[in-house]
Protein backbone atom coordinates (compact mmCIF):
# COMPACT_ATOMS: atom_id res chain seq x y z
CA UNK A 1 0.00 0.00 0.00
CA UNK A 2 1.55 3.46 -1.04
CA UNK A 3 1.78 6.43 1.32
CA UNK A 4 -1.33 7.88 0.24
CA UNK A 5 -3.42 5.10 0.08
CA UNK A 6 -2.24 4.54 3.98
CA UNK A 7 -3.44 8.41 4.34
CA UNK A 8 -6.41 7.90 2.47
CA UNK A 9 -7.47 4.41 4.74
CA UNK A 10 -6.57 6.39 7.59
CA UNK A 11 -8.57 9.28 7.04
CA UNK A 12 -11.72 6.79 6.19
CA UNK A 13 -11.25 5.29 9.22
CA UNK A 14 -10.52 8.45 11.49
CA UNK A 15 -6.77 6.71 12.42
CA UNK A 16 -3.72 8.29 10.64
CA UNK A 17 -0.12 7.39 10.50
CA UNK A 18 1.49 10.77 11.22
CA UNK A 19 0.01 11.07 14.51
CA UNK A 20 -2.47 13.52 15.93
CA UNK A 21 -3.72 17.05 15.41
CA UNK A 22 -5.44 19.42 17.21
CA UNK A 23 -9.24 20.66 16.81
CA UNK A 24 -10.28 24.06 15.36
CA UNK A 25 -10.58 24.93 18.41
CA UNK A 26 -7.63 23.90 19.91
CA UNK A 27 -5.10 27.26 19.67
CA UNK A 28 -7.80 28.46 22.60
CA UNK A 29 -8.59 25.02 24.65
CA UNK A 30 -4.63 24.77 25.07
CA UNK A 31 -4.25 28.23 26.41
CA UNK A 32 -7.25 28.30 28.60
CA UNK A 33 -5.86 24.67 29.95
CA UNK A 34 -4.07 24.86 33.24
CA UNK A 35 -3.50 20.65 33.15
CA UNK A 36 -1.37 19.00 31.05
CA UNK A 37 -3.74 16.03 31.03
CA UNK A 38 -5.06 15.99 27.24
CA UNK A 39 -7.64 13.15 26.02
CA UNK A 40 -7.26 11.67 22.73
CA UNK A 41 -10.14 10.71 21.31
CA UNK A 42 -9.79 9.45 17.78
CA UNK A 43 -7.81 11.30 15.46
CA UNK A 44 -7.25 14.36 18.46
CA UNK A 45 -5.88 15.93 21.77
CA UNK A 46 -8.56 17.52 23.51
CA UNK A 47 -8.28 18.84 26.66
CA UNK A 48 -9.38 16.60 29.42
CA UNK A 49 -9.61 18.55 32.64
CA UNK A 50 -8.64 22.07 32.45
CA UNK A 51 -8.08 22.80 35.85
CA UNK A 52 -10.97 21.28 38.05
CA UNK A 53 -12.72 18.54 37.25
CA UNK A 54 -15.88 19.17 39.98
CA UNK A 55 -15.99 22.62 39.32
CA UNK A 56 -16.53 21.98 35.45
CA UNK A 57 -18.88 18.97 35.84
CA UNK A 58 -20.70 22.00 38.99
CA UNK A 59 -20.81 24.37 35.71
CA UNK A 60 -22.33 22.22 33.25
CA UNK A 61 -25.07 21.21 36.16
CA UNK A 62 -25.89 24.44 37.50
CA UNK A 63 -24.45 27.86 35.18
CA UNK A 64 -22.96 27.42 32.52
CA UNK A 65 -19.87 25.86 30.77
CA UNK A 66 -18.13 25.35 26.99
CA UNK A 67 -16.42 22.51 25.61
CA UNK A 68 -15.04 20.95 22.49
CA UNK A 69 -16.89 18.29 21.14
CA UNK A 70 -15.24 18.62 17.46
CA UNK A 71 -13.49 15.04 17.23
CA UNK A 72 -17.04 14.00 16.44
CA UNK A 73 -17.14 12.23 12.75
CA UNK A 74 -19.09 14.25 10.31
CA UNK A 75 -20.27 12.30 7.01
CA UNK A 76 -22.25 14.96 4.54
CA UNK A 77 -24.62 12.91 2.35
CA UNK A 78 -25.63 15.24 -0.65
CA UNK A 79 -27.54 15.20 -3.96
CA UNK A 80 -31.03 14.48 -5.34
CA UNK A 81 -31.57 10.79 -4.00
CA UNK A 82 -30.08 11.76 -0.38
CA UNK A 83 -33.16 11.46 1.21
CA UNK A 84 -33.98 7.97 0.20
CA UNK A 85 -30.47 6.80 1.07
CA UNK A 86 -30.75 8.14 4.02
CA UNK A 87 -34.09 6.36 5.08
CA UNK A 88 -32.76 3.34 3.74
CA UNK A 89 -29.73 3.88 6.26
CA UNK A 90 -31.35 4.68 9.74
CA UNK A 91 -34.55 3.46 11.49
CA UNK A 92 -36.08 6.06 11.77
CA UNK A 93 -38.74 7.61 9.47
CA UNK A 94 -37.62 10.51 7.64
CA UNK A 95 -41.26 12.09 6.27
CA UNK A 96 -40.99 14.12 9.20
CA UNK A 97 -37.65 15.46 9.27
CA UNK A 98 -37.44 19.10 7.03
CA UNK A 99 -34.97 21.52 6.77
CA UNK A 100 -33.39 22.72 10.28
CA UNK A 101 -34.70 19.81 11.79
CA UNK A 102 -32.64 17.21 14.12
CA UNK A 103 -33.09 13.44 14.46
CA UNK A 104 -31.44 11.77 17.19
CA UNK A 105 -31.28 8.39 15.49
CA UNK A 106 -29.17 4.57 15.32
CA UNK A 107 -28.39 3.02 12.00
CA UNK A 108 -27.92 -0.60 12.09
CA UNK A 109 -26.69 -3.12 9.77
CA UNK A 110 -28.00 -6.35 7.96
CA UNK A 111 -27.89 -7.86 11.28
CA UNK A 112 -30.12 -5.28 13.18
CA UNK A 113 -27.42 -4.30 15.19
CA UNK A 114 -26.23 -0.87 15.20
CA UNK A 115 -23.10 0.39 13.55
CA UNK A 116 -23.57 3.77 15.91
CA UNK A 117 -26.07 6.26 16.98
CA UNK A 118 -26.12 9.90 16.39
CA UNK A 119 -27.38 12.95 15.17
CA UNK A 120 -28.72 13.76 11.77
CA UNK A 121 -29.12 17.21 10.39
CA UNK A 122 -30.98 18.11 7.26
CA UNK A 123 -29.18 20.70 6.20
CA UNK A 124 -30.92 21.58 3.22
CA UNK A 125 -33.41 20.03 0.62
CA UNK A 126 -30.91 17.33 -0.56
CA UNK A 127 -28.41 17.45 2.15
CA UNK A 128 -28.01 15.39 5.11
CA UNK A 129 -25.10 15.80 7.64
CA UNK A 130 -24.37 12.80 10.57
CA UNK A 131 -22.80 13.28 13.27
CA UNK A 132 -21.61 10.68 15.61
CA UNK A 133 -18.47 7.28 15.32
CA UNK A 134 -17.30 6.82 12.62
CA UNK A 135 -19.67 5.80 9.72
CA UNK A 136 -17.86 7.28 6.24
CA UNK A 137 -16.83 3.70 5.60
CA UNK A 138 -20.47 2.12 6.24
CA UNK A 139 -22.29 5.05 4.71
CA UNK A 140 -20.51 4.45 1.44
CA UNK A 141 -20.39 1.12 0.76
CA UNK A 142 -24.62 1.79 1.09
CA UNK A 143 -24.54 4.61 -1.79
CA UNK A 144 -23.71 2.02 -4.89
CA UNK A 145 -27.08 2.99 -6.92
CA UNK A 146 -28.08 6.73 -5.64
CA UNK A 147 -27.15 9.92 -6.87
CA UNK A 148 -25.50 11.31 -4.14
CA UNK A 149 -22.08 12.13 -3.08
CA UNK A 150 -20.63 10.74 0.73
CA UNK A 151 -18.19 12.87 2.32
CA UNK A 152 -16.04 13.06 5.41
CA UNK A 153 -16.53 16.37 6.80
CA UNK A 154 -14.94 15.64 10.30
CA UNK A 155 -11.84 17.76 10.06
CA UNK A 156 -13.86 20.95 7.90
CA UNK A 157 -15.97 21.40 10.81
CA UNK A 158 -15.49 21.85 14.99
CA UNK A 159 -18.23 21.65 17.50
CA UNK A 160 -17.91 24.01 20.08
CA UNK A 161 -20.81 22.85 22.97
CA UNK A 162 -22.18 25.50 25.36
CA UNK A 163 -23.89 23.89 27.99
CA UNK A 164 -26.12 24.35 31.85
CA UNK A 165 -29.13 26.47 33.02
CA UNK A 166 -27.57 29.63 31.67
CA UNK A 167 -26.45 28.73 28.19
CA UNK A 168 -29.25 30.09 26.29
CA UNK A 169 -28.29 33.82 28.03
CA UNK A 170 -24.99 33.28 26.86
CA UNK A 171 -26.14 32.11 23.12
CA UNK A 172 -27.87 35.69 23.36
CA UNK A 173 -25.36 37.77 24.05
CA UNK A 174 -22.86 35.43 21.51
CA UNK A 175 -25.24 35.77 18.86
CA UNK A 176 -26.86 39.16 19.43
CA UNK A 177 -29.96 37.76 18.93
CA UNK A 178 -32.02 38.86 22.68
CA UNK A 179 -35.02 37.02 22.23
CA UNK A 180 -33.27 33.73 20.93
CA UNK A 181 -34.69 30.43 22.08
CA UNK A 182 -34.90 27.40 19.47
CA UNK A 183 -36.99 24.46 19.90
CA UNK A 184 -34.82 20.99 21.07
CA UNK A 185 -33.68 19.54 17.78
CA UNK A 186 -33.83 22.45 15.63
CA UNK A 187 -30.89 23.93 13.59
CA UNK A 188 -30.73 27.84 13.32
CA UNK A 189 -27.84 30.01 11.25
CA UNK A 190 -25.92 32.61 13.12
CA UNK A 191 -23.20 34.94 13.64
CA UNK A 192 -21.02 34.63 16.18
CA UNK A 193 -17.52 36.81 16.15
CA UNK A 194 -18.48 37.54 12.73
CA UNK A 195 -18.12 33.86 11.40
CA UNK A 196 -21.51 32.15 10.07
CA UNK A 197 -22.22 29.12 11.92
CA UNK A 198 -24.64 26.68 12.44
CA UNK A 199 -26.22 26.23 15.99
CA UNK A 200 -27.92 23.31 16.59
CA UNK A 201 -30.16 23.06 20.23
CA UNK A 202 -28.45 19.92 21.45
CA UNK A 203 -26.03 18.55 23.76
CA UNK A 204 -24.72 15.71 25.03
CA UNK A 205 -24.79 16.34 29.30
CA UNK A 206 -28.43 16.07 29.32
CA UNK A 207 -28.96 19.77 30.10
CA UNK A 208 -30.51 22.84 27.86
CA UNK A 209 -27.77 23.29 25.72
CA UNK A 210 -26.29 24.07 22.48
CA UNK A 211 -23.46 22.84 19.76
CA UNK A 212 -22.01 25.49 17.50
CA UNK A 213 -21.11 23.87 14.29
CA UNK A 214 -17.93 25.81 13.18
CA UNK A 215 -15.44 26.33 10.13
CA UNK A 216 -12.79 24.85 10.24
CA UNK A 217 -10.23 28.05 10.39
CA UNK A 218 -13.13 30.36 12.42
CA UNK A 219 -12.25 28.36 15.92
CA UNK A 220 -10.47 31.26 17.46
CA UNK A 221 -13.17 33.57 16.73
CA UNK A 222 -16.12 31.63 17.57
CA UNK A 223 -14.22 30.42 20.90
CA UNK A 224 -13.35 34.44 21.93
CA UNK A 225 -16.72 35.61 21.46
CA UNK A 226 -18.83 32.76 23.27
CA UNK A 227 -16.04 32.85 26.28
CA UNK A 228 -16.85 37.11 25.97
CA UNK A 229 -20.48 36.57 26.26
CA UNK A 230 -20.15 34.22 29.19
CA UNK A 231 -17.59 35.96 30.68
CA UNK A 232 -20.08 38.07 33.57
CA UNK A 233 -21.90 34.86 33.74
CA UNK A 234 -18.99 32.61 35.28
CA UNK A 235 -18.52 30.58 32.31
CA UNK A 236 -15.98 27.83 32.09
CA UNK A 237 -14.21 25.61 30.00
CA UNK A 238 -15.11 21.84 30.54
CA UNK A 239 -13.04 19.22 29.30
CA UNK A 240 -14.05 15.65 28.07
CA UNK A 241 -13.88 13.66 31.86
CA UNK A 242 -16.60 16.52 32.72
CA UNK A 243 -18.54 15.83 29.53
CA UNK A 244 -17.99 11.85 29.70
CA UNK A 245 -19.36 11.41 33.75
CA UNK A 246 -22.25 14.05 32.77
CA UNK A 247 -23.56 11.61 29.98
CA UNK A 248 -23.80 8.59 32.09
CA UNK A 249 -25.86 10.62 34.72
CA UNK A 250 -28.07 11.55 32.13
CA UNK A 251 -28.05 7.98 30.91
CA UNK A 252 -26.78 8.38 27.39
CA UNK A 253 -24.42 5.72 25.18
CA UNK A 254 -21.07 5.86 23.01
CA UNK A 255 -20.72 3.55 20.88
CA UNK A 256 -17.74 1.43 22.36
CA UNK A 257 -17.96 1.62 25.71
CA UNK A 258 -21.38 0.74 25.55
CA UNK A 259 -21.78 -1.28 22.16
CA UNK A 260 -20.01 -2.94 19.63
CA UNK A 261 -19.47 -1.22 16.48
CA UNK A 262 -21.37 -3.58 14.13
CA UNK A 263 -20.15 -1.84 10.78
CA UNK A 264 -16.89 -1.64 8.76
CA UNK A 265 -15.53 1.85 10.46
CA UNK A 266 -12.90 1.59 12.97
CA UNK A 267 -14.36 3.02 15.96
CA UNK A 268 -12.85 5.98 17.50
CA UNK A 269 -13.01 4.90 21.48
CA UNK A 270 -9.57 2.89 21.55
CA UNK A 271 -11.70 0.10 23.77
CA UNK A 272 -11.54 -3.54 23.77
CA UNK A 273 -14.94 -3.65 24.00
CA UNK A 274 -15.74 -1.51 20.71
CA UNK A 275 -14.87 -4.04 18.94
CA UNK A 276 -16.09 -7.52 20.84
CA UNK A 277 -19.05 -9.51 18.23
CA UNK A 278 -20.88 -10.37 21.69
CA UNK A 279 -21.25 -6.61 22.46
CA UNK A 280 -23.53 -5.96 18.73
CA UNK A 281 -26.76 -4.75 20.47
CA UNK A 282 -29.95 -4.04 19.06
CA UNK A 283 -31.82 -0.55 19.33
CA UNK A 284 -34.59 -2.71 21.30
CA UNK A 285 -31.79 -3.76 23.73
CA UNK A 286 -30.35 -0.54 24.42
CA UNK A 287 -33.66 1.14 25.26
CA UNK A 288 -33.73 2.69 21.41
CA UNK A 289 -37.02 0.93 20.31
CA UNK A 290 -38.65 3.87 20.19
CA UNK A 291 -36.67 4.92 17.36
CA UNK A 292 -37.39 2.30 15.22
CA UNK A 293 -40.43 2.72 12.80
CA UNK A 294 -41.16 -0.94 11.34
CA UNK A 295 -44.25 1.08 8.93
CA UNK A 296 -41.95 3.16 7.23
CA UNK A 297 -41.05 0.77 4.19
CA UNK A 298 -37.73 -1.20 4.47
CA UNK A 299 -34.18 -0.06 5.68
CA UNK A 300 -31.17 -1.79 6.29
CA UNK A 301 -31.53 -3.80 9.27
CA UNK A 302 -35.21 -4.21 9.24
CA UNK A 303 -35.70 -7.50 8.94
CA UNK A 304 -33.28 -8.60 11.36
CA UNK A 305 -35.42 -6.70 13.94
CA UNK A 306 -38.57 -8.14 13.21
CA UNK A 307 -37.68 -11.39 13.31
CA UNK A 308 -35.87 -10.62 16.55
CA UNK A 309 -39.32 -8.65 17.86
CA UNK A 310 -41.13 -12.07 16.72
CA UNK A 311 -39.24 -13.77 18.75
CA UNK A 312 -39.74 -12.01 22.09
CA UNK A 313 -37.49 -9.57 21.81
CA UNK A 314 -33.25 -9.15 22.25
CA UNK A 315 -31.83 -11.80 25.22
CA UNK A 316 -30.82 -8.63 26.88
CA UNK A 317 -32.20 -5.29 27.84
CA UNK A 318 -30.32 -2.24 29.48
CA UNK A 319 -31.47 -0.50 32.71
CA UNK A 320 -29.22 1.34 35.30
CA UNK A 321 -27.19 -0.18 37.78
CA UNK A 322 -26.48 1.18 41.38
CA UNK A 323 -23.36 -0.51 42.72
CA UNK A 324 -22.78 -0.76 46.54
CA UNK A 325 -19.37 1.45 46.92
CA UNK A 326 -18.97 0.57 50.45
CA UNK A 327 -18.82 -2.74 49.81
CA UNK A 328 -16.23 -2.02 47.22
CA UNK A 329 -14.25 0.04 49.62
CA UNK A 330 -14.61 -2.54 52.72
CA UNK A 331 -13.19 -4.63 50.12
CA UNK A 332 -10.16 -2.81 49.59
CA UNK A 333 -9.28 -1.96 52.93
CA UNK A 334 -9.75 -5.66 54.39
CA UNK A 335 -6.81 -5.92 51.68
CA UNK A 336 -4.88 -3.19 52.43
CA UNK A 337 -5.32 -1.46 49.39
CA UNK A 338 -6.33 2.09 49.20
CA UNK A 339 -10.23 1.88 47.59
CA UNK A 340 -10.66 4.11 44.61
CA UNK A 341 -14.11 4.51 43.32
CA UNK A 342 -13.17 6.99 41.25
CA UNK A 343 -15.58 9.96 39.04
CA UNK A 344 -13.87 8.59 36.10
CA UNK A 345 -15.70 6.24 33.67
CA UNK A 346 -14.32 2.41 32.66
CA UNK A 347 -14.63 2.27 29.28
CA UNK A 348 -13.62 -1.35 29.86
CA UNK A 349 -16.75 -3.66 30.62
CA UNK A 350 -17.27 -5.40 34.32
CA UNK A 351 -19.07 -8.88 34.08
CA UNK A 352 -22.66 -8.85 36.24
CA UNK A 353 -24.08 -12.03 37.81
CA UNK A 354 -26.78 -13.48 39.91
CA UNK A 355 -26.20 -16.26 42.06
CA UNK A 356 -22.78 -17.15 40.57
CA UNK A 357 -23.76 -16.60 37.08
CA UNK A 358 -22.95 -14.81 34.36
CA UNK A 359 -25.97 -12.94 33.44
CA UNK A 360 -24.55 -9.65 31.16
CA UNK A 361 -22.12 -6.90 31.70
CA UNK A 362 -21.66 -3.38 32.72
CA UNK A 363 -20.54 -0.43 31.22
CA UNK A 364 -19.74 2.96 31.25
CA UNK A 365 -19.19 2.94 35.22
CA UNK A 366 -18.37 6.50 37.10
CA UNK A 367 -18.79 7.59 40.42
CA UNK A 368 -21.87 10.11 39.66
CA UNK A 369 -20.88 13.28 41.37
CA UNK A 370 -23.94 15.19 40.94
CA UNK A 371 -26.30 11.98 42.15
CA UNK A 372 -23.56 10.79 44.95
CA UNK A 373 -23.63 7.12 43.81
CA UNK A 374 -21.74 4.65 41.78
CA UNK A 375 -23.49 4.01 38.95
CA UNK A 376 -22.85 2.19 35.57
CA UNK A 377 -25.43 0.96 32.21
CA UNK A 378 -26.53 -3.08 32.83
CA UNK A 379 -26.86 -5.27 30.09
CA UNK A 380 -28.47 -7.74 31.58
CA UNK A 381 -30.87 -10.93 30.63
CA UNK A 382 -34.12 -9.92 30.32
CA UNK A 383 -35.57 -10.93 33.43
CA UNK A 384 -33.25 -9.28 35.48
CA UNK A 385 -33.46 -5.61 33.92
CA UNK A 386 -36.16 -4.71 36.20
CA UNK A 387 -35.55 -1.93 38.46
CA UNK A 388 -34.98 -3.38 42.07
CA UNK A 389 -33.19 -6.29 41.40
CA UNK A 390 -30.49 -7.28 42.95
CA UNK A 391 -27.22 -8.20 40.76
CA UNK A 392 -23.30 -8.63 41.48
CA UNK A 393 -20.68 -6.37 39.61
CA UNK A 394 -17.23 -8.00 38.96
CA UNK A 395 -14.88 -5.91 40.98
CA UNK A 396 -11.14 -5.94 40.93
CA UNK A 397 -8.47 -5.49 43.26
CA UNK A 398 -5.73 -3.95 41.92
CA UNK A 399 -2.40 -5.49 42.35
CA UNK A 400 -3.89 -8.38 44.49
CA UNK A 401 -5.23 -10.69 41.32
CA UNK A 402 -8.48 -10.98 42.97
CA UNK A 403 -12.21 -9.70 42.64
CA UNK A 404 -15.23 -9.53 44.61
CA UNK A 405 -18.63 -9.82 43.29
CA UNK A 406 -19.73 -5.77 44.47
CA UNK A 407 -23.59 -5.42 45.23
CA UNK A 408 -25.56 -3.78 42.48
CA UNK A 409 -29.13 -2.76 42.06
CA UNK A 410 -30.97 -2.81 38.43
CA UNK A 411 -32.06 1.24 38.89
CA UNK A 412 -34.52 3.09 36.45
CA UNK A 413 -32.55 5.63 33.77
CA UNK A 414 -31.79 8.34 33.61
CA UNK A 415 -30.09 8.57 36.68
CA UNK A 416 -30.61 12.08 36.79
CA UNK A 417 -34.05 13.26 35.17
CA UNK A 418 -33.34 16.65 33.09
CA UNK A 419 -35.57 18.33 30.97
CA UNK A 420 -33.28 19.56 28.02
CA UNK A 421 -36.55 21.54 26.50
Amino acid sequence: MTADQEWRKARASRFRPDGIIGTPFHGRTARSSATPWYFNWDLCHVVDVYDDFHAELGAIRTNVAMGDMSPLCKVLIAGPDSGRLVDWLITRDTAGLHPGGIYYTPWCNEDGKLVSDGLLFRTAEDAYLFTGDPSYEWFASQAEGYDVTVSDQTDDLGILAVQGPRSREVMAVATGVDDIEMDFSRLGRFEIGGVEVDVARQGFTGEHGYEILTPAGAGDRVWDAVAAAGEPLGIRPCGEWAIDVARVEAGLLIPGPDYANGGPDVTGSHTVSASNPEFCSSPFELRMGRFVDFDKGDFVGRDALVAEQEAGGPPRRMAGLDIDWRAITEAHLERGVAPNVSPRVEWVAKPVTSEGRTVGRASSVTWGPTVGRLIGFGHLEWDLARPGTRVAVTWEIPGTGESIPAPATVAELPFLALSRT
